[in-house]
Protein backbone atom coordinates (compact mmCIF):
# COMPACT_ATOMS: atom_id res chain seq x y z
CA UNK A 1 0.00 0.00 0.00
CA UNK A 2 1.27 3.82 -0.47
CA UNK A 3 1.93 5.76 1.90
CA UNK A 4 -0.40 8.81 2.26
CA UNK A 5 0.71 11.98 1.49
CA UNK A 6 1.97 12.92 4.98
CA UNK A 7 3.64 10.24 5.20
CA UNK A 8 5.57 10.47 1.94
CA UNK A 9 6.09 13.99 2.58
CA UNK A 10 7.95 12.99 5.79
CA UNK A 11 9.75 10.06 4.15
CA UNK A 12 11.36 12.68 1.91
CA UNK A 13 12.27 14.89 4.50
CA UNK A 14 14.64 12.12 6.00
CA UNK A 15 15.86 11.21 2.62
CA UNK A 16 16.53 15.12 1.69
CA UNK A 17 18.28 15.61 5.50
CA UNK A 18 20.37 12.15 5.19
CA UNK A 19 21.80 13.42 1.73
CA UNK A 20 22.93 16.73 2.98
CA UNK A 21 24.72 14.89 6.55
CA UNK A 22 26.52 13.17 4.29
CA UNK A 23 28.02 16.09 1.81
CA UNK A 24 28.48 18.26 4.78
CA UNK A 25 31.00 15.90 6.63
CA UNK A 26 32.87 15.59 3.38
CA UNK A 27 33.30 19.52 3.13
CA UNK A 28 34.14 20.24 6.83
CA UNK A 29 36.94 17.48 6.25
CA UNK A 30 38.62 19.35 3.60
CA UNK A 31 37.16 23.27 3.93
CA UNK A 32 38.29 26.22 6.40
CA UNK A 33 37.10 27.32 9.83
CA UNK A 34 34.31 29.21 7.63
CA UNK A 35 32.59 26.46 6.95
CA UNK A 36 32.75 24.59 9.49
CA UNK A 37 30.83 27.00 11.07
CA UNK A 38 28.28 27.02 8.09
CA UNK A 39 28.01 23.46 8.47
CA UNK A 40 27.43 24.11 12.24
CA UNK A 41 24.62 26.05 11.59
CA UNK A 42 23.17 23.78 9.35
CA UNK A 43 22.97 20.76 11.84
CA UNK A 44 20.08 21.89 14.08
CA UNK A 45 18.02 22.72 11.03
CA UNK A 46 18.44 18.91 9.99
CA UNK A 47 17.91 17.79 13.65
CA UNK A 48 14.40 19.65 13.75
CA UNK A 49 13.40 17.76 10.25
CA UNK A 50 13.90 14.52 11.86
CA UNK A 51 12.00 15.10 14.55
CA UNK A 52 9.18 16.50 13.37
CA UNK A 53 9.07 13.74 10.59
CA UNK A 54 7.79 10.87 13.27
CA UNK A 55 5.40 13.38 14.66
CA UNK A 56 3.67 13.37 11.48
CA UNK A 57 3.67 9.87 10.68
CA UNK A 58 2.20 9.41 14.05
CA UNK A 59 -0.34 11.58 14.12
CA UNK A 60 -1.60 9.67 11.27
CA UNK A 61 -1.18 5.89 12.62
CA UNK A 62 -3.50 7.72 15.28
CA UNK A 63 -5.73 8.84 12.79
CA UNK A 64 -6.31 6.07 11.34
CA UNK A 65 -6.59 3.84 14.37
CA UNK A 66 -9.39 6.51 15.67
CA UNK A 67 -10.54 5.72 11.67
CA UNK A 68 -10.95 1.89 12.03
CA UNK A 69 -12.38 1.73 15.65
CA UNK A 70 -15.53 4.24 14.35
CA UNK A 71 -15.67 1.96 11.70
CA UNK A 72 -16.08 -1.07 13.54
CA UNK A 73 -18.20 0.50 15.81
CA UNK A 74 -20.87 1.81 13.45
CA UNK A 75 -20.46 -2.20 12.07
CA UNK A 76 -20.93 -3.46 15.67
CA UNK A 77 -24.27 -0.86 16.05
CA UNK A 78 -25.86 -1.60 12.92
CA UNK A 79 -26.66 -5.74 14.13
CA UNK A 80 -29.36 -6.20 16.87
CA UNK A 81 -27.28 -9.16 17.39
CA UNK A 82 -23.81 -7.77 17.74
CA UNK A 83 -26.00 -4.72 20.02
CA UNK A 84 -27.31 -7.72 22.25
CA UNK A 85 -24.05 -9.15 22.72
CA UNK A 86 -22.28 -6.25 23.71
CA UNK A 87 -24.98 -5.87 26.28
CA UNK A 88 -24.27 -9.27 27.66
CA UNK A 89 -20.84 -8.21 27.91
CA UNK A 90 -22.14 -5.60 30.25
CA UNK A 91 -24.13 -7.68 32.17
CA UNK A 92 -21.95 -10.60 33.55
CA UNK A 93 -19.14 -7.94 34.11
CA UNK A 94 -21.84 -5.49 36.39
CA UNK A 95 -22.34 -8.85 37.94
CA UNK A 96 -19.23 -9.95 38.13
CA UNK A 97 -17.81 -6.54 39.75
CA UNK A 98 -20.75 -6.64 42.11
CA UNK A 99 -20.05 -9.89 43.96
CA UNK A 100 -16.35 -8.38 44.18
CA UNK A 101 -16.94 -5.39 45.82
CA UNK A 102 -20.36 -6.81 47.70
CA UNK A 103 -17.94 -7.24 50.82
CA UNK A 104 -16.63 -3.60 50.70
CA UNK A 105 -18.22 -1.29 48.48
CA UNK A 106 -21.52 -1.05 50.01
CA UNK A 107 -23.21 1.19 47.60
CA UNK A 108 -21.54 0.32 44.67
CA UNK A 109 -22.50 -3.74 45.09
CA UNK A 110 -25.67 -3.05 44.85
CA UNK A 111 -26.24 -0.02 42.16
CA UNK A 112 -24.28 -2.97 39.79
CA UNK A 113 -26.65 -6.02 40.49
CA UNK A 114 -29.36 -3.75 40.21
CA UNK A 115 -27.92 -2.46 36.87
CA UNK A 116 -27.27 -6.58 36.11
CA UNK A 117 -30.59 -7.45 37.02
CA UNK A 118 -32.40 -4.64 35.05
CA UNK A 119 -30.16 -5.43 32.02
CA UNK A 120 -31.37 -9.05 32.00
CA UNK A 121 -34.82 -8.07 31.41
CA UNK A 122 -33.45 -5.74 28.44
CA UNK A 123 -31.99 -8.83 26.74
CA UNK A 124 -35.89 -10.09 27.11
CA UNK A 125 -36.94 -7.49 25.22
CA UNK A 126 -34.25 -7.33 22.02
CA UNK A 127 -35.60 -11.31 21.96
CA UNK A 128 -38.66 -9.86 20.73
CA UNK A 129 -36.90 -9.96 17.77
CA UNK A 130 -35.94 -13.84 17.38
CA UNK A 131 -39.46 -15.31 16.47
CA UNK A 132 -39.44 -14.01 12.74
CA UNK A 133 -35.86 -15.15 12.21
CA UNK A 134 -36.64 -18.79 13.56
CA UNK A 135 -39.30 -18.83 11.72
CA UNK A 136 -37.48 -17.99 8.57
CA UNK A 137 -34.97 -20.38 9.56
CA UNK A 138 -37.60 -23.03 10.12
CA UNK A 139 -38.83 -22.53 6.14
CA UNK A 140 -35.62 -22.12 4.72
CA UNK A 141 -32.83 -24.41 6.30
CA UNK A 142 -31.20 -20.86 6.83
CA UNK A 143 -29.55 -22.07 10.15
CA UNK A 144 -27.42 -24.59 8.67
CA UNK A 145 -25.12 -21.58 7.75
CA UNK A 146 -24.48 -22.19 3.76
CA UNK A 147 -24.34 -25.18 2.00
CA UNK A 148 -22.67 -28.56 3.55
CA UNK A 149 -21.87 -31.80 1.39
CA UNK A 150 -22.79 -33.60 4.86
CA UNK A 151 -26.62 -33.42 4.74
CA UNK A 152 -26.97 -34.05 8.69
CA UNK A 153 -25.73 -30.24 8.92
CA UNK A 154 -28.97 -29.18 7.68
CA UNK A 155 -31.54 -31.40 9.19
CA UNK A 156 -29.35 -29.97 12.57
CA UNK A 157 -30.08 -26.53 11.51
CA UNK A 158 -33.74 -27.09 10.60
CA UNK A 159 -33.44 -28.24 14.30
CA UNK A 160 -31.81 -25.69 15.51
CA UNK A 161 -34.60 -23.51 13.82
CA UNK A 162 -37.58 -25.38 15.04
CA UNK A 163 -36.08 -25.22 18.82
CA UNK A 164 -36.19 -21.91 18.97
CA UNK A 165 -39.76 -21.51 17.41
CA UNK A 166 -40.70 -23.02 20.39
CA UNK A 167 -38.66 -21.36 22.52
CA UNK A 168 -39.42 -17.52 21.23
CA UNK A 169 -43.08 -17.40 22.98
CA UNK A 170 -42.51 -19.25 25.88
CA UNK A 171 -39.92 -17.01 26.96
CA UNK A 172 -42.05 -13.62 25.82
CA UNK A 173 -44.88 -14.40 27.73
CA UNK A 174 -42.74 -16.06 30.90
CA UNK A 175 -41.13 -12.46 30.52
CA UNK A 176 -44.63 -10.63 30.64
CA UNK A 177 -45.75 -12.55 33.67
CA UNK A 178 -42.68 -11.90 34.97
CA UNK A 179 -43.34 -7.96 34.80
CA UNK A 180 -46.73 -7.83 34.87
CA UNK A 181 -47.60 -10.28 37.34
CA UNK A 182 -51.06 -8.72 38.01
CA UNK A 183 -52.48 -8.85 34.06
CA UNK A 184 -51.46 -12.96 34.12
CA UNK A 185 -52.02 -14.26 37.93
CA UNK A 186 -53.16 -17.49 36.25
CA UNK A 187 -49.12 -17.98 34.25
CA UNK A 188 -46.37 -19.17 36.14
CA UNK A 189 -43.30 -17.86 34.13
CA UNK A 190 -40.39 -19.56 36.02
CA UNK A 191 -42.23 -22.67 34.69
CA UNK A 192 -42.64 -21.56 31.00
CA UNK A 193 -38.90 -19.99 31.30
CA UNK A 194 -38.04 -23.65 32.35
CA UNK A 195 -39.59 -25.11 29.29
CA UNK A 196 -38.36 -22.39 27.31
CA UNK A 197 -34.42 -23.56 28.22
CA UNK A 198 -35.36 -26.50 27.02
CA UNK A 199 -35.50 -26.18 23.63
CA UNK A 200 -32.68 -23.83 23.87
CA UNK A 201 -30.81 -26.89 25.71
CA UNK A 202 -31.92 -28.96 22.38
CA UNK A 203 -30.79 -26.02 20.37
CA UNK A 204 -27.08 -25.96 22.66
CA UNK A 205 -26.36 -29.58 21.38
CA UNK A 206 -27.71 -29.14 17.47
CA UNK A 207 -25.61 -26.25 17.48
CA UNK A 208 -22.41 -28.29 18.77
CA UNK A 209 -22.43 -31.31 16.53
CA UNK A 210 -23.31 -28.98 14.04
CA UNK A 211 -20.01 -26.87 14.32
CA UNK A 212 -17.92 -30.04 14.80
CA UNK A 213 -19.43 -31.52 11.29
CA UNK A 214 -18.78 -28.24 10.06
CA UNK A 215 -15.22 -28.41 10.35
CA UNK A 216 -14.49 -31.63 9.84
CA UNK A 217 -16.01 -30.69 6.22
CA UNK A 218 -13.66 -27.65 6.24
CA UNK A 219 -10.20 -29.37 7.41
CA UNK A 220 -11.16 -31.70 4.10
CA UNK A 221 -11.28 -28.40 2.31
CA UNK A 222 -8.10 -27.23 3.40
CA UNK A 223 -6.14 -30.54 2.78
CA UNK A 224 -6.78 -30.38 -0.98
CA UNK A 225 -6.37 -26.30 -1.35
CA UNK A 226 -2.75 -27.66 0.20
CA UNK A 227 -2.29 -30.58 -2.24
CA UNK A 228 -3.01 -28.16 -5.28
CA UNK A 229 0.04 -25.51 -3.56
CA UNK A 230 2.14 -28.23 -3.21
CA UNK A 231 2.07 -29.05 -6.90
CA UNK A 232 -0.37 -32.38 -6.75
CA UNK A 233 -3.21 -30.97 -8.50
CA UNK A 234 -4.15 -28.07 -11.25
CA UNK A 235 -4.15 -24.36 -10.49
CA UNK A 236 -3.08 -22.81 -6.88
CA UNK A 237 -1.90 -19.28 -7.15
CA UNK A 238 -3.12 -15.78 -4.85
CA UNK A 239 -6.53 -17.42 -4.88
CA UNK A 240 -5.87 -19.89 -3.23
CA UNK A 241 -4.25 -18.92 -0.60
CA UNK A 242 -7.37 -16.43 0.14
CA UNK A 243 -9.56 -19.55 -0.33
CA UNK A 244 -7.36 -21.36 2.62
CA UNK A 245 -7.67 -17.87 4.95
CA UNK A 246 -11.33 -18.30 4.52
CA UNK A 247 -11.35 -21.45 5.18
CA UNK A 248 -9.02 -21.09 8.62
CA UNK A 249 -11.95 -17.98 9.53
CA UNK A 250 -14.57 -20.30 9.48
CA UNK A 251 -12.80 -23.14 11.44
CA UNK A 252 -11.70 -20.37 13.70
CA UNK A 253 -15.75 -19.43 14.22
CA UNK A 254 -17.12 -22.89 14.90
CA UNK A 255 -14.13 -23.81 17.17
CA UNK A 256 -15.15 -20.88 19.05
CA UNK A 257 -18.81 -21.36 18.85
CA UNK A 258 -18.08 -25.48 20.33
CA UNK A 259 -16.36 -23.41 23.29
CA UNK A 260 -19.33 -21.33 23.65
CA UNK A 261 -21.80 -24.06 23.13
CA UNK A 262 -19.85 -26.08 26.22
CA UNK A 263 -19.85 -22.56 28.81
CA UNK A 264 -23.57 -22.69 27.76
CA UNK A 265 -24.69 -26.34 28.40
CA UNK A 266 -24.26 -26.17 32.45
CA UNK A 267 -26.42 -22.87 32.79
CA UNK A 268 -28.97 -23.68 30.58
CA UNK A 269 -29.33 -27.08 31.80
CA UNK A 270 -29.52 -25.47 35.54
CA UNK A 271 -32.46 -23.07 34.09
CA UNK A 272 -34.39 -25.75 32.16
CA UNK A 273 -35.18 -27.74 35.91
CA UNK A 274 -38.66 -27.10 37.05
CA UNK A 275 -37.42 -25.44 40.58
CA UNK A 276 -34.59 -23.59 39.34
CA UNK A 277 -35.88 -19.96 40.75
CA UNK A 278 -36.35 -21.98 44.12
CA UNK A 279 -33.33 -24.65 44.21
CA UNK A 280 -31.01 -24.28 41.59
CA UNK A 281 -28.44 -27.11 40.67
CA UNK A 282 -25.86 -24.65 40.13
CA UNK A 283 -25.28 -21.95 42.49
CA UNK A 284 -25.22 -18.59 41.03
CA UNK A 285 -21.73 -18.01 41.31
CA UNK A 286 -21.30 -20.84 39.36
CA UNK A 287 -24.01 -20.36 36.89
CA UNK A 288 -23.39 -16.58 36.14
CA UNK A 289 -19.18 -17.13 35.78
CA UNK A 290 -19.95 -19.59 33.41
CA UNK A 291 -22.59 -17.12 31.57
CA UNK A 292 -19.37 -14.73 31.91
CA UNK A 293 -16.81 -16.57 30.29
CA UNK A 294 -19.60 -17.78 27.20
CA UNK A 295 -20.17 -13.50 27.05
CA UNK A 296 -16.00 -13.33 26.94
CA UNK A 297 -15.67 -15.90 24.11
CA UNK A 298 -18.37 -14.67 22.12
CA UNK A 299 -17.76 -11.05 22.56
CA UNK A 300 -14.20 -12.29 20.59
CA UNK A 301 -15.53 -14.59 18.29
CA UNK A 302 -17.92 -11.09 17.14
CA UNK A 303 -14.53 -9.13 16.94
CA UNK A 304 -12.72 -11.82 14.95
CA UNK A 305 -16.07 -12.31 12.55
CA UNK A 306 -15.52 -8.34 11.51
CA UNK A 307 -12.01 -8.13 10.80
CA UNK A 308 -10.94 -8.86 6.75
Amino acid sequence: MNPSPPQALALEEDEVSSCQSSGEMIDITSSNELDSKESNMQTPMEVKVQVVAPTTTTTTTNQNKIDNFLNLYCKWTASSTLTERGIKMIQWSAWLISQLTKNKYKVLSPSLRKLYQDLTMMRYVLRLYGMPVAIEGARSGSFAGGDWKDGRVKKLGYIMAWSMVFYHPLEHVAWAQWTMPKLMPRVDGNRLSAWSCRFWVVYIFADLVSSILKNRELEERRLKLKLVKGGHGEGGGDGDELKEKEIEKSMLMNKLQIVRCAFFTGPCISWSLDDWATNPWLTENVCNGLSLAEAVTCMYQSLCSLRN
